[in-house]
């Protein structure tokens, strides 16, 4: 009987991974029809085009192809999650059956984003978290891409947090439904990152924009340590480490790590800068100086 209730989770883990396989298709569609228009608008604000013309572009594109094109997220992410899924029931909370959908659509938005913001704010002020955050950062000519450069310990981690944790054991939301809600998540982290200077007026203190997320990559120290918000801006407000209004920043990066535009030097530098600083106590970045300003 538990060979038979075994073999059926199989069959049903792999009619998940199926649908998500598919839906992953036109998410993909749905993710560069975005980036296009994303664009066209960057163009016709005056940005440079020359930006995705460059090495920098063509490592975010790697990026990109890994991450977004189905390999990562239905080979690996859900695969797992739908492996080890079941042995972690007893955590299940299924608040998406026990709440009327748009509740439960309200209470991911909202809580996702608080635990985002503060585990935002932790690999900042970690040095361990920041070794592997700083690839995020070391992007100088900012595209609409650059959201997806993400070493992949720092992407695993908080994709275990927001799709295993909250989608699967919180909301109780199957594999095979999460290419709706990370789609949209991933077109709102292709706009953050876009050379638009766009506030959205009023809601500049509720939402996250372009502009507002632009100062979060800035080179300069006044920055440093500012702009954690994902989604809702007001978690910066409220917590203090909102940018005052001033004019958009122009340069991006992180200075002192060592960062260079391959995908070997940005796999490897976490860890060099692990050893560095396990050998030399004393150079360990603090929260203060952004983690890599030392």
């Amino acid at each position: 009987m538990a060979d038979v209730t075994s073999r059926l989770a199989e069959i049903a883990a792999m009619a998940h991974l199926e649908q998500l396989a598919k839906s992953t298709v036109y998410a993909i569609l749905v993710y560069s029809a975005f980036v296009l228009t994303i664009y066209l608008f960057e163009t016709r604000a005056g940005a440079d085009p020359g930006r995705y013309r460059s090495r920098n572009f063509a490592i975010d594109v790697l990026y990109t192809l890994f991450y977004k094109g189905g390999f990562y997220s239905v080979l690996l992410l859900a695969a797992v999650t739908n492996a080890i899924g079941p042995r972690l029931d007893f955590l299940r909370l299924n608040l998406g059956e026990l709440v009327p959908w748009p509740i439960g659509l309200a209470l991911f938005w909202v809580g996702g984003d608080f635990v985002t913001y503060w585990w935002h704010r932790l690999q900042h002020a970690v040095p361990f978290l920041w070794a592997f955050h700083s690839i995020h950062h070391s992007q100088e000519q900012m595209t609409a891409l650059t959201a997806s450069r993400r070493h992949p310990l720092e992407n695993l981690s908080m994709d275990v947090i927001l799709y295993f944790f909250i989608f699967n054991l919180v909301l109780g939301v199957p594999t095979r439904g999460w290419m709706p809600l990370a789609t949209l998540i991933t077109c709102i982290a292709v706009l953050q990152h876009a050379q638009l200077d766009w506030r959205f007026g009023p809601l500049q203190r509720v939402l996250v924009g372009p502009r507002f997320h632009a100062f979060h990559h800035s080179r300069l120290p006044e920055h440093a340590n500012a702009n954690f918000g994902f989604l809702f801006s007001c978690w910066d407000y409220l917590f203090g480490t909102a940018v005052p209004e001033q004019a958009r920043p122009t340069t991006f990066g992180v200075e002192g790590a060592g960062i260079r535009e391959t995908i070997g030097s940005q796999l490897f530098t976490p860890f060099r800068l692990l050893w560095q600083w396990r050998r030399r106590p004393a150079s360990v970045p603090s929260s203060e100086s952004h983690a890599a300003r030392s």
